[in-house]
């Protein structure tokens, strides 16, 4: 099967503001593993805008979210249009506190002295990706791997199962774990009976990657998440993926993916786990 590689579009309309809150109270630290902040552009201009252009999502923006849906922790990830340009992610973090971490993107050479000030601030990995431009190439993995094991950080993939296949290999050889964003499941063809799919699963169920649950530019009801969760539910993780920035269909509620959340989830001891107790061993822990 061909796979169409079409880059994402971003999502014009932001984040929706007319939220509900979802049907059940979520648990006390609750963690929201993937989100952005976008801007204020003033303070943090957009610095890569081939494949993605967003409108401003602000910390304010965010905050009130949290204070509909019930999230009490929440993990801010390096969005591709920032580059390398950690400010906006690492001040977020920073500003949080204690309910928040970051995910970063550096090169290869980082140095010491530059992990340890982000560690301090909250971060806590590095994503890779092969999917827009304006990231750090999957290639430099074991580079990076080497450089971030002193710290206990993980590394975290925007990649599509289809390509797990070829890279599990040195999956498995790295002295660190290895988080999954958006269910490796990038591309509308992107199947779960394929080998890719089927190495992703592998890798959970071993205990040595992580997968998080979010929907990025697809219905909620796929059926990838059931067969991620069944695979090792110590090993999954929930990311509302705010503010949607690649959504091409309707901007989901995030109320309601919260509810497809707990759908999704065989037992309540599985979707608190899901919530908070994977989080909380991953990003909380130190």
């Amino acid at each position: 099967m061909t796979i169409n590689r079409t880059p994402p579009r971003a999502n014009p309309r932001g984040f929706r503001r007319d939220i509900s809150a979802p049907s059940f109270a979520l648990p006390p630290g609750a963690c929201d593993a993937h989100m952005h902040i976008v801007g204020p552009f003033e303070r943090y201009p957009l610095r890569e805008t081939r494949s993605l252009r967003p409108p401003e999502s602000t910390f304010d923006d965010y905050v009130a979210m949290k204070q509909v849906t019930g999230i009490e922790r929440n993990v801010i990830v390096q969005p591709s249009f920032f580059a390398k340009d950690n400010a906006c992610t690492l001040d977020s973090a920073e500003r949080m506190g204690d309910q928040a971490r970051a995910i970063v993107v550096v090169d290869s050479d980082v140095s010491e002295e530059t992990l340890a000030a982000m560690h301090a601030r909250g971060a806590r990995g590095v994503r890779l990706q092969r999917v827009v431009a304006g990231g750090t190439s999957v290639d430099e993995i074991a580079e990076i791997a080497a450089r971030i094991k002193p710290f206990n950080w993980h590394i975290q993939l925007f990649i599509d199962a289809e390509d797990v296949e070829a890279l599990a290999p040195r999956l498995r050889q790295l002295p660190v774990d290895v988080v999954f964003d958006h269910m490796a499941h990038v591309y509308r063809e992107s199947s779960t009976t394929s080998a890719g799919f089927h190495a992703v699963l592998d890798l959970i169920a071993s205990g040595k990657a992580w997968a998080k649950l979010s929907a990025w530019r697809f219905a909620a009801d796929n059926a990838h998440a059931p067969a991620l969760i069944a695979a090792n539910p110590e090993r999954i993780l929930w990311g509302s993926d705010w503010p949607h920035v690649s959504y091409e269909e309707e901007v989901p509620d995030d109320g309601r993916l919260l509810d497809q959340l707990a759908e999704w989830a065989p037992d309540t001891a599985t979707l608190h786990r899901i919530l908070v107790d994977n989080p909380a061993r991953l990003y909380f822990a130190a």
